[in-house]
């Protein structure tokens, strides 16, 4: 689990990474990594397709994005992944 910021209501928003695959992909290899990103109250789905030039988050719809802004959250979860935090 990996702290990310607090919420609008001072929560720890957080990532929790669940598993993780290798894919190939049509620009070549990627890894799909699946997990929970959430507040301890709300928790929505994240798919992250990693690459070697860079990182897609995809995010679920729920009621954290309420408290926290959802651009935010996606630049955050994409840094992660371009920093190689998860290779």
């Amino acid at each position: 689990m990996i702290y990310l910021t607090n919420d609008a209501m001072d929560q720890a928003v957080y990532l929790d990474l669940r598993k993780s695959r290798p894919h190939q992909g049509r620009g070549g290899k990627e890894e799909l990594v699946y997990g929970l990103l959430g507040n301890g109250v709300n928790e929505v789905p994240v798919t992250v397709k990693s690459r070697q030039d860079g990182a897609e988050v995809i995010l679920g719809r729920g009621e954290l994005f309420n408290f926290v802004e959802e651009r935010v959250i996606r630049r955050m979860i994409g840094e992660l992944f371009r920093e190689k935090a998860f290779h």
